[in-house]
């Protein structure tokens, strides 16, 4: 297995994993995720962007899994402490690959990613009913710092 980052090329392949990861969403919070796509124009924004990378697991030329990271820094407010963080937005192994390795690979590459760019820490959200995922980050050293909190105010 390597991990490579993301080509052109690779962007019909990627749609199907966020469809994957979707998929988990939708069954986990279906009020607030929804099936949709991403436009090639998004995708390859994102791969070629400055502040963002794709990161792929391939196995035999096949791409089993994504990192997908961007480059932040803390809003301009004399309260917060002013860094720079890495923040992985999307991760999945697809379902075949999970528990072999895959991830603790694209986690240990995202964290260099962000090592190698000077961030001061690596951020993630993580939804309350995937706690396979949570153990997975919890083992890779990410910890709770923030937890949101909703209710509905709109008539049911």
């Amino acid at each position: 297995m390597i991990i490579r980052k993301a080509a052109i090329d690779d962007i019909d392949v990627i749609n199907k994993l966020f469809y994957e990861l979707d998929s988990d969403a939708i069954n986990m919070q279906p009020e607030h995720f929804q099936r949709g796509s991403r436009s090639f124009d998004y995708l390859f924004g994102l791969i070629n962007g400055e502040k963002t990378e794709f990161l792929l697991a391939v196995i035999d030329k096949d791409i089993i899994g994504f990192s997908l990271i961007f480059e932040k820094v803390t809003p301009n407010i004399n309260l917060l402490v002013p860094c720079k963080y890495a923040y992985i937005q999307d991760f999945i192994v697809s379902a075949n690959y999970r528990n072999k390795g895959v991830g603790t690979k694209l986690m240990d590459e995202s964290k260099l990613w962000a090592k190698n760019r000077g961030m001061d820490y690596l951020r993630l959200s993580v939804l309350p009913d995937n706690k396979d995922a949570q153990r997975f980050y919890s083992r890779h050293g990410l910890c709770e710092q923030m937890i949101t909190m909703e209710c509905v105010i709109r008539d049911e």
